[in-house]
């Protein structure tokens, strides 16, 4: 798809989109525009992690997936609502 008709497919849909979901949009676009042509880099060195690193991470995901399972996680609508906040 054309760079122009793909732009022009994005501004009709965000000229549809409520208008309670627009700072979501825009933070999203701003997201995207901070990271560059691939959003993702980042993940490429996620094996950089020294062991220092690498065992905070583990144990931070451990205590997630520990507080997710015994109920005590924050529910989605808490979540969504914090991403439309100016």
């Amino acid at each position: 798809m054309m760079s122009s008709a793909l732009k022009n497919e994005i501004y009709a849909l965000v000229d549809r989109l409520p208008d309670d979901e627009l700072k979501a949009a825009r933070r999203y676009l701003e997201f995207l525009e901070e990271q560059g042509t691939d959003p993702y880099a980042h993940l490429d060195n996620a094996d950089e992690l020294d062991d220092e690193e690498r065992k905070k991470l583990h144990a931070s995901l451990k205590r997630g997936i520990e507080e997710a399972k015994a109920g005590r996680g924050r529910p989605v609508e808490e979540f969504l609502a914090e991403l439309k906040e100016p």
